[in-house]
């Protein structure tokens, strides 16, 4: 079982006690869903557009992975996956 941890701008975290589905998941981050793979068991769940639509810096998910994506920020409210195989498997 894996977990699914919401990282928002305000800098609040929500642990969600479940997977979230796609519709959940593009609610929770307003916009299109872009997978990031980062790593063997993590994947982040990023706005696809969010770069486009000017969304402030995620700044402390862009201090744990922003090395992983072109660019090195990450932007808008982010759900981390661990451990769900995601992405790749």
């Amino acid at each position: 079982m894996g977990t699914a941890t919401v990282y928002r701008l305000d800098g609040t975290t929500e642990l969600l006690d479940h997977r979230p589905t796609l519709e959940e998941s593009r609610k929770i981050i307003d916009g299109w869903i872009e997978l990031i793979k980062v790593g063997r068991t993590t994947t982040l769940v990023v706005d696809e557009e969010g770069r486009i639509k000017d969304k402030p810096v995620n700044r402390e998910i862009t201090a744990m992975y922003g090395h992983c994506t072109y660019g090195g920020y990450i932007v808008g409210d982010v759900i981390v996956l661990e451990g769900w195989g995601t992405v790749g498997d």
